[in-house]
């Protein structure tokens, strides 16, 4: 009997250690982000490489390692929400297919595209974050968006790179342009980051590919506060102004209410205009 009582307690001893020592359940992510990833969606992987785990942590074990452009299924609500390179994310379960075989793991959100755009050519444009700059002396305060242009098989044809300052956006969205009438210009990538909110703006992003490298262009933003005040930029491309080539206009309003208690509200406005010109190799503020 004694000898009986030993060995029981010997094993609820090592049950108790194996359940101390087995991963925490899931904390279930339920919150919003930029991915808005849900079961069921596709996704691409951004980062240069991004680990797979077993686990949806640091802590798990890699299992795996994929390269941008390759393609996963989300087969999981998020998980553990962390905070890597700057920001928080949460964890996923995907799926994905390497050297024919079906495979599946956990990979953080931060690593994934945030958008994806495909060329004539079958090339592709994604655009991710990098990392967030804390405020410094120096600047910071904003998010590194990055874009690339991959060919069909993932390889790097080139990259670029431009701060994002978040104030509330919930949402992104790409969008691959012509030319737009500017000559040694293939294409016109836009990254968009929108609000949902009264006083959240709107700011979208412009970057060339002339076919070799990625050219800086500028932004244009846009937001309105209750009906009591907006600000609007508005950018027309040679393509859409008719006037002369090689010349980019921004046009800016500004709108505030004159009187508050009117029946009719009207605006006070104010508006003025930026050109740019485009030499066919780069962009510059006219004076």
């Amino acid at each position: 009997m004694k000898r009986f009582y030993i060995l029981f307690s010997m094993l609820v001893s090592f049950a108790t250690y194996a359940q101390l020592d087995t991963p925490a359940a899931y904390q279930v992510y339920e919150g919003y982000n930029l991915w808005n990833k849900q079961k069921g969606d596709t996704a691409y992987v951004f980062a240069d490489v991004a680990y797979i785990r077993d686990y949806p942590d640091t802590d798990g074990n890699l299992l795996d390692s994929l390269t941008h452009g390759t393609m996963l299924l989300i087969t999981s609500d998020g998980y553990n929400e962390r905070t890597i390179r700057g920001y928080e994310a949460p964890w996923h379960e995907v799926q994905y297919e390497k050297n024919g075989h079906i495979k599946k793991g956990f990979i953080w959100l931060g690593l994934l595209a945030l958008g994806r755009q495909i060329d004539d050519q079958g090339n592709q444009f994604i655009h991710g974050l990098l990392r967030y700059e804390k405020p410094s002396e120096y600047g910071g305060n904003a998010y590194i968006c990055e874009v690339k242009y991959l060919t069909p098989d993932n390889k790097l044809m080139g990259r670029s790179h431009y701060p994002v300052y978040r104030n509330g956006q919930t949402y992104t969205e790409s969008k691959l342009l012509p030319d737009m009438g500017l000559e040694g210009l293939r294409y016109i990538h836009r990254v968009g980051f929108y609000g949902e909110a009264c006083g959240i703006p709107t700011t979208h992003y412009y970057l060339g590919w002339n076919g070799e490298n990625f050219v800086d262009m500028f932004s244009k933003s846009s937001v309105s506060d209750a009906g009591v005040s907006y600000y609007e930029e508005k950018i027309l491309f040679p393509i859409e102004h008719h006037l002369e080539a090689g010349l980019i206009i921004k046009d800016i309003v500004q709108g505030e209410i004159i009187d508050y208690e009117a029946e009719e509200l009207q605006y006070s406005e104010t508006k003025h205009r930026q050109n740019y010109s485009w030499d066919g190799k780069r962009i510059r503020l006219k004076e």
